[in-house]
């Protein structure tokens, strides 16, 4: 990504409601082929992967380097990248083993993240509507249900952190990065730091000197 993303070990980012600084990403191969050989995966096994090839910055090349870093605990992945337009379909019937999805919460906070992508998958309500990985825990669901409906933002944020560490706990999926965002102008125009879901700058926050 050449600096413009931060790695991920959880759903939402610092500054979401839900955040909690502790789940920190996780990397020891050492004690990944260990819980392989637990498994009863020690000689490894094949699954198929899905991903876009020009929906997210680098997709098709960050789809590669999952499948390579999966490659060295004996897990050998046949990935397949196609167009956003072919991708999407077969998102929505979960055609592979494992799946690529990116995510905007459009509340700013990790509840939207756990609503469509980790909690239980229910036709009627929408809920888990993006969970390929068919997680399914009624721990996050009453959290989340809950939260959504609580008005005090202190108590919502303890109530997104418990879904959050659970979700760390059982490994639910795979976090990969945030996106970055870079910015261009002139040395005469000065941009304080924004956080909207446009992801584009208000009049207001420019300064023309």
């Amino acid at each position: 990504m050449k600096g413009f993303a931060t790695t991920a070990g959880q759903q939402g980012p610092e500054g979401y409601a839900g955040y909690d600084k502790t789940l920190v990403p996780r990397y020891d191969l050492k004690k990944a082929k260990q819980l392989m050989k637990e498994a009863g995966y020690e000689k490894g096994f094949k699954l198929s992967m899905m991903a876009p090839n020009n929906r997210y910055v680098n997709d098709a090349q960050i789809a590669q380097a999952v499948a390579s870093m999966l490659s060295k605990i004996g897990i050998k992945v046949d990935l397949k990248t196609l167009p956003k337009a072919q991708y999407w379909p077969e998102f929505d019937v979960c055609a592979a083993d494992m799946m690529m999805i990116g995510w905007h919460s459009d509340t700013e906070d990790s509840a939207n993240f756990s609503e469509f992508l980790t909690m239980t998958r229910n036709e009627e309500t929408g809920k888990g509507a993006y969970n390929c990985g068919y997680y399914s825990n009624p721990v996050v669901d009453n959290l989340v249900n809950s939260a959504n409906t609580e008005t005090d933002p202190a108590k919502r944020a303890v109530m997104l952190q418990k879904v959050e560490q659970t979700l760390y706990k059982d490994a639910a999926f795979v976090p990969l990065h945030w996106q970055n965002l870079a910015w261009g102008a002139k040395s005469n125009l000065q941009v304080e730091p924004i956080v909207n879901a446009l992801n584009q700058p208000y009049f207001g926050d420019l300064v023309v000197k």
